[in-house]
């Protein structure tokens, strides 16, 4: 009983949390409910090679490439042994872990917004709804920003505590979640001077602490007037029971924050031979980095950050200039109400320095961290060749929390934050809705196509079977044909998991019952399975003949020449020659000149442009004496193989 009445005590104190993840992780299901997985390519499906030819060590800790990201490898693997081939499951597997970052959003925005729960579930949502999610829900490489963007939320909220608190242990977790970051992705190496800010106010934070105690009476009823005016209490000055201060001097975490970026560059250097950071597209920072595009790209993402698409479209899904106006004029009226929270923000803080000059300085300290961790990622993701959206995402989490917590200074008038959330909903749903513009959409639909085509249409099967492809205008590479298929092969012993390319179906004589014959359908950005109507194309039994090969004393065969100007039969008749076992035969309607059977097999050639469909009739007048079989109204007369040597 006791055990019981402690669960139930428990979760008393837990299911307003449960609720809000449930609501949290239902919009995201029903935001993302068109995005789907199938097949893996390119960056995911290298990825997935890697996991499967490589031991851990070799996979989790890749010595000597280009890139050393131990932590996201680790996640990654971990995913894969606990997903196995179901593809189809990642994306729900990228919803749950967004959902759960979105719900570490809701507990930071509650504290730095003093708690507004309606405020910090709309900024929770509005980050679910981003646009720029399409990376971190629709591949299986997006657990990498998924985590990354994570860690670096935590890492500015814990630095923002011990700015504030004075709090050690969080100061430690944030250089913990520095280190992780930095092995997450190399960008998030930029943060060390984030870490040196908020130590530098927190050593402040401890000087104020002091002055405040000696603080006339008259300020501290001064300030609970200011609460009772329905101004939220900044989260500083909550009670000492939700601080754990420490006696530890700066200099030591001075120390430790020194110790830990010491590590990252020296780990760097040790495993991939350079402190450098290599760049997108297989480019190096240190080659293709130019002050001018750097600042133009740091642009680009401020835009962004304010629903103001720019670049190309295969980046940008859509850019604000080419967008309906009616998406325009909301996301010009989303960022006048930006302008107003600013402006009353502004206000609330030149009101606090009059009345309250440590939470004065509290708001000044707030506003430098989320300047410079926005400016530090911005800066990071300027360097390279390009700005893709989803390096923005971590920026725009970043903003939401700030306009929470600025919702903590601006009153009443914090309800302008649900005015946003309300006029960026449209944008958002609009540019969701056109992702397909985006670089890696449409080849990401075309593999999937490709699984359902394959895998998911004849099962385990599939691997009994050879896959052929009708050309290659898609550009398939080598790479992935070979791999592809492997991703769904449990046992590792399937031997037909490589898709092969053919110029048409006309390269085989006969197709095979083993063979699954796949045409590129560009107008719908797909793989089409047409087998069996090439079957049928290329032999269409009219009557008298049967699939394999016989045919009656009358029988008629409408067929399709291949890449060939003769058509070639073989015909075998199973009985005694006699020299009297005549075939008339008549093409497209013509008599052509009569086969007579000399040899029980005999071939016959008959002249016709390549690719041209031939109706073939054919007319005996002998039939196989004493068959035991009989499939149709006449007697079974001799065997035909279309296309003989």
């Amino acid at each position: 009983m006791e055990i019981r009445s402690r669960l139930a005590e428990e979760y008393d104190k837990r299911k307003e949390g449960f609720l809000i993840f449930a609501i949290l992780l239902g919009f995201g299901f029903f935001i993302n409910r068109n995005v789907e997985l199938k097949g893996l390519y390119m960056d995911d499906l290298y990825l997935w090679s890697c996991y499967e030819n490589q031991t851990f060590r070799e996979f989790v800790f890749p010595v000597g490439s280009t890139r050393f990201r131990f932590v996201f490898y680790l996640a990654s693997w971990l995913e894969l042994l606990l997903l196995g081939n179901h593809v189809e499951l990642m994306v729900p597997f990228n919803i749950i872990l967004n959902a759960g970052i979105a719900f570490t959003i809701f507990k930071i925005a509650m504290r730095m917004s003093g708690g507004r729960k309606i405020i910090s579930l709309t900024s929770s949502a509005a980050y679910l709804l981003s646009r720029m999610s399409y990376y971190q829900i629709g591949q299986f490489y997006g657990l990498m920003e998924s985590l990354g963007l994570w860690a670096a939320l935590g890492l500015l909220y814990c630095v923002w505590r011990y700015a504030n608190e004075k709090n050690t242990g969080a100061y430690l977790t944030a250089n913990l979640l520095y280190f992780l970051a930095s092995f997450i992705h190399e960008r998030y190496l930029v943060l060390a001077p984030v870490l040196i800010l908020g130590l530098a106010f927190g050593a402040t934070a401890e000087t104020e602490r002091k002055k405040q105690k000696t603080m006339e009476p008259e300020t501290a009823a001064g300030a609970a007037r200011g609460r009772s005016r329905g101004r939220a209490e900044a989260p500083e000055r909550r009670g000492p029971a939700r601080r754990r201060q420490s006696g530890i001097p700066a200099w030591s975490l001075l120390l430790v924050t020194a110790a830990v970026t010491a590590a990252i560059l020296l780990i760097r250097m040790n495993t991939i031979g350079t402190l450098s950071p290599a760049g997108t597209g297989g480019t190096d920072v240190a080659d293709t980095f130019r002050v001018e595009d750097a600042i133009a790209h740091a642009w680009e993402q401020v835009a962004f950050v304010f629903g103001r698409n720019s670049g190309p479209d295969y980046l940008c899904v859509q850019t604000y200039e080419d967008s309906p106006e009616n998406i325009r004029n909301l996301i010009h009226r989303s960022n006048v109400v930006l302008g107003i929270c600013v402006a009353v923000f502004v206000l609330g803080c030149i009101r606090d320095l009059i009345r309250n000059r440590r939470r004065f300085f509290g708001h000044l300290k707030t506003i430098s961290l989320f300047l410079a961790f926005i400016a530090l990622c911005i800066g990071s993701s300027s360097v390279t060749i390009r700005v893709e959206m989803r390096w923005v995402y971590v920026v725009y989490a970043a903003a939401l929390l700030f306009l929470t917590y600025m919702s903590s200074v601006m009153g009443r008038a914090g309800i302008l934050v649900l005015l946003y959330a309300v006029l960026i909903f449209q944008p958002e749903t609009y540019y969701r809705d056109r992702w397909d513009n985006l670089y890696l959409w449409p080849d990401q639909l075309r593999y999937n196509s490709l699984a359902e085509e394959t895998f998911l249409k004849y099962g385990e099967d599939i691997f009994d079977r050879q896959v052929y492809v009708i050309g290659n205008n898609y550009g398939m590479s080598q790479f992935t044909a070979e791999t592809f298929l492997k991703v769904y092969d449990r046992d590792h012993t399937a031997a037909n998991t490589k898709i092969r390319f053919i110029d048409s179906d006309f390269d085989f004589k006969t197709i095979s019952e083993k063979a699954v014959i796949l045409w590129e359908d560009a107008e719908n950005n797909a793989y089409k399975d047409v087998t069996d109507f090439v079957r049928q194309q290329r032999r269409n039994y009219a009557y008298g003949s049967y699939s394999d090969g016989w045919v009656d004393e009358h029988a008629k065969i409408v067929l399709m020449n291949g890449n060939t100007d003769v058509l070639k039969l073989g015909c075998y008749y199973p009985g005694t020659i006699t020299g009297n076992q005549v075939c008339q035969i008549r093409v497209n309607g013509k008599r052509m000149p009569d086969l007579v059977f000399t040899e029980q097999y005999m071939t016959y050639e008959i002249p016709s442009a390549p690719y041209q469909m031939i109706s073939l009739e054919l007319s005996c007048n002998f039939h196989v004496v004493n068959a035991k079989e009989k499939r149709g109204e006449e007697n079974l007369a001799m065997v035909v193989t279309i296309g003989a040597k």
